[in-house]
């Protein structure tokens, strides 16, 4: 990941805006929350009172991660109460507290509090897939065996070859000018995608329905068809 204070990102009609407002927005946006949650309840906690904790992929080099650390300060995040972690290894604190029975794949007999036990922690994300391997050690502590690594091959990486799937079959300017001019339709095509994604199951086989924004998509085949038939027209007409 190539983060910079100058990084600029686009949305899905093109419009780009300075990646740092973009993310410091967010993290502001669930600071916020957070805060007003606790107002709700009655606790009496400041921003200063906590040690916030932003976890980020393992692949991400250290100028994504400072990056990233200065947007939360500009989100209102103390800097001193900030801490920036990898998501494999933040992962493997977290199972450390998990019933052995919600460890997802673990063997009868597996425990993750036994001192000595070594384990891999495979952290599937959206953007990455990171992954680490941990061995327990006394006192609470845990030995890193292997240096935390991944690559950008998460959940979105199969959306992506969705995307390409839809322009073979419709065509790419079809694909851009539904993202363009009707963004809520291409959203909703991709979160319909991303619903039957999660159910899909490896040991099954079969066909997979689903809604996707027909309207939306046969207006812009009119057009897009219009569009070539005006042009072949003028075109042979220029010929005679």
């Amino acid at each position: 990941m190539h983060l910079s204070t100058v990084s600029m990102i686009e949305d899905i009609s093109g419009k780009s805006a300075l990646a740092m407002d973009v993310f410091s927005l967010s993290i502001q946006a669930l600071k916020d929350h957070l805060m007003e949650t606790l107002d709700k309840q009655g606790i009496g906690m400041r921003v200063e009172d906590i040690r916030w904790v932003l976890t980020v992929p393992a692949i991400w080099t250290d100028a994504a991660k400072q990056f990233m650390r200065k947007s939360a300060e500009k989100a209102g995040i103390p800097g001193e109460n900030l801490l920036i972690a990898l998501e494999p290894e933040a992962a493997s604190i977290y199972c450390q507290y998990l019933p052995t029975e919600k460890l997802n794949g673990a063997e009868e007999g597996f425990t993750m509090s036994e001192v000595g036990t070594k384990y891999m922690i495979i952290d599937l994300g959206g953007g990455t897939a990171d992954m680490t391997v941990h061995e327990k050690q006394e006192n609470e502590k845990l030995k890193e065996l292997c240096q935390a690594t991944g690559d950008a091959c998460g959940g979105t990486s199969i959306d992506n070859e969705f995307f390409q799937l839809l322009v073979k079959l419709v065509g790419g300017p079809l694909m851009y000018s539904l993202s363009k001019d009707n963004p809520s339709a291409y959203l909703d095509l991709f979160r319909e995608f991303e619903t039957i994604k999660r159910t899909i199951n490896p040991n099954k086989s079969g066909k997979v329905n689903f809604t996707i924004p027909f309207v939306a998509i046969d207006t812009l085949c009119q057009n897009e068809f219009w569009r070539r038939f005006q042009k072949y027209c003028l075109i042979l007409f220029n010929e005679r």
